[in-house]
């Protein structure tokens, strides 16, 4: 604390020094086990995006050329961004120029890239909400709902702090899980920027600024929509965080922390009385488990990784894990499903990716969907040309289980029991000597409706 304090006064950078243990905790709290020095490095980037966010609410500030000096400052910090450091006397430009360094030293060229493009959408963002501001204050037209929540989930900061973190951990083979990670992640940002703006309406509302409750949403809306998105992430981490990969687990946290953060209270005002909890869960954080080392060896978790990542996986251990692992019953079925192949150059493979192929969905033993498929807009659909599906319990090599018999087609999928929220399935079609070994993971209901 006393270091980033330091380094706040040393650069003149405008955020309350009230602030920093706050900062400073959050970022322990997000990754217990990294050396204090990448914590402060952290903490640096935390109070770096404070300080423009502060500057940028501040356009009338001694010294401001006119009104459009905000846009000609942002400018200059996506310049550095890329790499242009002009050795300009402004003191968030010579933070950003450090924080530079410090991230992009890393050695991870493919996580700071993520990192820098997360930060030029910050910048985007944070300019598209002033912009708005001056808008409102004219008595101009409001932002489409959709318009905010998009530069809303940039600039809340999550996505810049988790992606910080990513470069910055020493985490083998991290490339691989970027899909998944980056979904759950700007799922998480939504969610976390609705909860800002519960927690910080009325001030936001005498600034006159807009947010999504005075763009259309009620707080019930905003409070559900919040809870579904931050399920959906959490879900979409159990396998990465089950395995103790940090950047899950780091993800994880953050969620966690700045979820119950604004439950609680309004970090822009930190001095205020804390108001009443919003309704919403305010669950305690799981224990943090060893970050790996290496890559899990285990074919299970193997498996597991390639499930997250969308990987190819070997077509005889698949076959081997699958006699190996339980059967599972209809009830256990029931719901939807997001589901995925092991390879891409099958005929099965190349069917299922030509009709964008999303997953099932489980109604009851005689209602199954089993081609849910995304239209170009990624609206999910159910396909019915092939006809539908029924639940039959079938003994499979040797074992009896619920499996999913079409109505229409000489196909039959079985199922075993990965994980309570991940199947291993295999494809069993009359007339094909080859085995077709995919993936189903269950997901929320909500997901289907974003």
């Amino acid at each position: 604390m006393p270091r980033l304090e330091n380094w706040l006064k040393k650069l003149g950078l405008p955020v309350d020094t009230a602030l920093v243990p706050l900062m400073c905790l959050q970022t322990t709290f997000f990754t217990p086990w990294l050396p204090p020095d990448t914590c402060l490095r952290m903490s640096r980037l935390t109070v770096w995006l404070m300080a423009i966010d502060n500057v940028l609410d501040a356009p009338e500030a001694p010294g401001s050329p006119g009104p459009d000096w905000p846009t000609a400052r942002v400018d200059a910090w996506h310049r550095i961004l890329d790499g242009h450091d002009d050795g300009s006397g402004d003191p968030v430009a010579r933070a950003l120029a450090e924080i530079m360094r410090d991230v992009g030293g890393s050695g991870r060229p493919e996580l700071v890239a993520a990192w820098r493009e997360s930060m030029h959408q910050t910048l985007t963002g944070m300019r598209f909400e002033h912009e708005t501001a001056r808008t409102a204050a004219t008595g101009g037209t409001a932002p489409r709902l959709a318009d905010y929540l998009r530069h809303g989930a940039w600039s809340i900061g999550v996505e810049q702090q988790v992606t910080a973190l990513w470069a910055l951990l020493d985490e083998p083979g991290p490339a691989g899980r970027l899909p998944v990670l980056r979904t759950a992640l700007h799922e998480a940002a939504i969610a976390i920027r609705l909860l800002n703006d519960l927690r910080g309406h009325h001030r936001e509302q005498a600034e006159g600024k807009p947010d999504a409750l005075a763009l259309g949403l009620t707080e019930r809306e905003a409070y559900e929509r919040a809870d579904a998105g931050l399920e959906s992430c959490l879900r979409a981490l159990a396998p990465l965080t089950a395995a103790g990969y940090g950047s899950a687990v780091a993800l994880e946290r953050v969620v966690i922390w700045h979820a119950r953060m604004y439950h609680r209270f309004d970090p822009v005002r930190p001095r205020r009385t804390a108001a009443p909890p919003l309704p919403g869960s305010t669950a305690p954080a799981p224990p943090v488990p060893r970050p790996k080392e290496a890559p899990p060896m285990g074919t299970e978790q193997e498996v597991l990784d390639a499930v997250a990542s969308g990987g190819t996986y070997d077509t005889a251990e698949l076959a081997d894990l699958f006699d190996r692992l339980e059967p599972v019953d209809t009830a256990f079925l029931i719901g939807t499903w997001r589901g995925g192949a092991f390879e891409h150059t099958s005929e099965n493979a190349a069917l299922l990716a030509k009709m964008r192929w999303y997953g099932k969905r489980f109604v009851d033993a005689d209602h199954v969907e089993p081609l849910l498929c995304r239209d170009e807009d990624g609206t999910v659909h159910s396909y019915t040309e092939r006809g539908l599906a029924s639940l039959r319990e079938v003994v499979h090599r040797g074992k009896q289980s619920t499996a999913m018999v079409y109505d229409q087609l000489p196909v039959i999928d079985h199922f075993r029991r990965l994980t309570d929220d991940v199947l291993l399935c295999v494809m069993d079609k009359k007339g094909d000597p080859e085995d077709f070994y995919f993936h189903l993971t269950r997901v929320p209901e909500p997901e289907l409706r974003t």
